[in-house]
């Protein structure tokens, strides 16, 4: 069992941090702290700590991490801080985030299909009248092959017309007035 021990002449502060131990802070100077809900995960504690820190800065826009103009700042400009920090957070809730499924996935494989489809069940369901006021390739077919089918038309005979020739009957024609023998 290895024992961490302080630098001499550490404050309380500097020895949390070297042992994470239950030494006295730094004073924050008059500001009030923010009360921590007992509650709260360290994921959340986390995300205070970092919006704290951004508010302390004074940074209302930056730009994002990675980005051309995020190159161009000087490191020691606070919107290059604030952009890392974001990008840091922005992970770390990623991450956090495919934890808790590969859990759920290993211990509720139901409740976990049910969130990973929930988005597209919820798009399906707002969607549902579209899909529905559409015709199936079934559909399209038959409505396809149908166009073409007519029925045959029927030949009349018009009086001082020339006689129609019958077609499939080489030599026979209709004539006014006998169009129920052809």
């Amino acid at each position: 069992m290895s024992t961490k021990q302080s630098a001499p002449g550490a404050t309380g502060a500097q020895k949390d941090q070297q042992g994470g131990g239950s030494g006295t802070t730094v004073s924050n100077r008059g500001r009030a702290l923010r009360a921590v809900p007992e509650d709260a995960t360290a994921g959340d504690i986390t995300a205070l700590r970092a919006e704290m820190q951004v508010t302390a800065l004074s940074v209302d826009t930056w730009p994002p991490y990675g980005s051309p103009a995020w190159l161009r700042l000087d490191p020691k400009d606070p919107r290059a801080y604030v952009a890392t920090l974001e990008a840091a957070e922005q992970h770390r809730r990623a991450t956090a985030e495919r934890q808790r499924l590969d859990w759920l996935m290993d211990n509720d494989p139901v409740e976990w299909w049910r969130e990973i489809t929930a988005d597209a069940n919820a798009y399906a369901g707002r969607q549902g009248h579209v899909i529905a006021a559409r015709r199936t390739a079934e559909e399209l077919r038959t409505a396809r092959d149908n166009a073409n089918n007519q029925p045959p038309h029927q030949l009349r005979a018009t009086p001082g017309w020339p006689p129609i020739a019958i077609p499939g009957q080489p030599g026979r024609y209709l004539i006014p007035g006998q169009e129920n023998t052809a």
